[in-house]
């Protein structure tokens, strides 16, 4: 598709820095090879005015306008009721700006001066602003946050599901309430006292499937269905379209590879050393695309009805290996790789960033995530190799993928230990540092990451007292007595304890307590082995 096709002003430098190629290739995974006007789903007196065009300068003032510590005009919020309590609808308006110091960053689904351009022009819908408003409650200092958080999320679900009851054509949806949706997926809820039909309703509609499935085949409406005027238009729809793309497209394959299940959006023969060097990729976000790529790849290759039957194949081991190297090599921009010292410390290289202004103070926070989510494959793979098995397993070249694939998943893990230290040593002489932990600001990787990490480090030291030393270990185990297996169990204690001490900074989140219960247990299996220890020899090795 030609670039004189697009909207103007899509492809200049945006806040989020996808590329051109990149740009094309999600609008060719969910749009396909379609028409200008149905690309952007305008009507045509729409093109006598672009709303969704701004220059730089339009986006400072408002951002000025309407930051953090502005008062909203008169009559603004008046549309809207948030709660029933005053003080309660003040605690919800600046979880909406919360949302955009904190979350956003992680979860750069919406753009701010749009979203403030809308809910200044009272054509943001309902849905959008609960959810907002959910998402950055846990980032406020108000006493019963988690309370109202709950609270908004029952709100969202009720406006979401009423607005889709309600819509007139159920192939269309408003941008904002998709962008409502996106926000809300794997949301916890607390369903005690809900209604029931609420609750099954959106047991129904509001996952990750129906995402993926209204993104796919709805028509998405930049406008109010019910207004005339193109004062009704979203703005900034256009980019703000690509960049939901975005999300969902990375969101899904990484969803699909910790289910082991192929996903409903069109593979377009993607995944392969090939096409993933045509990627460019010169900032976080194409950095995220290109790993999704991969993650999809490995999915459909290690996880399709015929390696569930028969194993997986080696030769797709060994290229999903490949992949992830040249990913982190090669396709991974300078600035946000893994390098390491003299001394075997994670040390990333300060190196100019493509865009300083924007790019800077997230820097830290895009490099944890986009390191553990590279390391969440090499589990995600071992993983696949665990459940399924390899084919001819009797096999020479079998055995020699079972041991890349135990050597790769202890490396992620040893790699996971040094990232953490890394995360500490930083947030401890970062003299600019909030209140919120890298581990916070982005739970549903970080923390759910080194919980997952916490949990298969139990697993393998557990496994390690039922079978005994490694073979090539053993010796050396035998020359220090028990003493030396033990420590070498205890080595998977205290690496568990601190990936799961990494995921206990996320305070913030309700349901972090929840998730800390469940890897407690995992560890104290693990601890009442290690008792055993001391009054068992050690394990005879079969």
């Amino acid at each position: 598709m030609a670039l004189s096709n697009f909207p103007n002003g899509l492809f200049a430098d945006g806040p989020f820095e996808l590329s051109f190629d990149n740009m094309l290739f999600l609008d060719q995974i969910f749009m396909g090879n379609c028409e200008p006007t149905e690309w952007d789903n305008r009507r045509p007196s729409q093109d006598l005015q672009d709303p969704t065009s701004t220059s730089d300068n339009a986006e400072t003032d408002d951002r000025e306008q309407f930051g953090r510590d502005s008062t909203f005009p008169n009559g603004m919020l008046d549309s809207f009721s948030w709660m029933d309590d005053s003080t309660e609808s003040a605690i919800c308006t600046a979880a909406l700006h919360s949302y955009f110091d904190f979350a956003a960053p992680y979860l750069p689904i919406l753009l701010a001066d749009a979203f403030w351009r809308d809910h200044h022009a009272s054509r943001c819908s309902e849905s959008l602003l609960y959810a907002v408003a959910c998402r950055g409650m846990p980032f406020t200092e108000a006493p019963n946050k988690w309370d109202l958080q709950q609270r908004l999320a029952c709100k969202f679900r009720e406006t979401f599901l009423i607005a889709r009851s309600n819509a007139s054509d159920d192939e269309f949806i408003r941008l904002d309430d998709l962008e409502a949706l996106a926000l809300m997926v794997n949301f916890e809820y607390e369903d005690a006292g809900s209604l029931p039909l609420l609750l099954n309703l959106g047991r129904l509609f509001l996952t990750h499937e129906s995402l993926v499935l209204m993104t796919m085949h709805y028509r998405i409406l930049d406008h109010d269905t019910t207004a005339s005027t193109t004062s009704a238009i979203l703005a900034r729809a256009s980019e703000r379209r690509v960049l939901l793309y975005w999300h969902i497209y990375g969101l899904d394959a990484f969803h699909c590879l910790d289910r082991k299940q192929i996903s409903r959006i069109s593979n377009n023969d993607v995944g392969s050393k090939e096409s993933l060097s045509q990627l460019d990729t010169k900032d976080y976000f194409d950095a995220i695309l290109a790993l999704a790529v991969i993650a999809r790849q490995i999915t459909q290759s290690l996880c399709s009805p015929l390696a569930k039957r028969q194993g997986v194949e080696p030769n797709d081991v060994h290229d999903s290996y490949e992949q992830l190297n040249h990913w982190r090599n090669k396709i991974c921009p300078q600035y946000l790789r893994r390098y390491k010292d003299s001394a075997g410390r994670l040390a990333p290289i300060d190196l100019k960033e493509p865009n300083s202004s924007r790019t800077k103070k997230n820097t830290q926070l895009y490099r944890a995530v986009l390191w553990a989510l590279e390391l969440n494959c090499l589990l995600e793979i071992e993983s696949c190799v665990s459940d399924y098995g390899i084919q001819d397993n009797r096999s020479l070249e079998a055995e020699i993928t079972a041991r890349r694939v135990e050597y790769a998943s202890l490396r992620a893990l040893n790699d996971m230990v040094d990232i953490c230290r890394w995360i500490k040593r930083h947030e401890t002489h970062n003299q600019d540092h909030e209140r919120h932990s890298l581990i916070d600001l982005a739970p549903s990787v970080l923390r759910n990451i080194c919980a997952g990490m916490c949990f298969w480090s139990c697993q393998r030291g557990i496994e390690l007292c039922n079978r005994g030393s490694p073979t090539l270990l053993r010796s050396t185990h035998e020359n220090n007595g028990d003493d030396g297996f033990k420590r070498h169990v205890q080595t998977y204690v205290e690496t568990a304890q601190l990936l799961r001490d990494t995921a206990a900074t996320a305070t913030s989140h309700q349901d972090t307590a929840q998730i800390l219960e469940r890897i407690d247990k995992q560890r104290a299996l693990l601890d009442s082995r290690v008792g055993d220890l001391q009054t068992l020899r050690q394990p005879t090795v079969l």
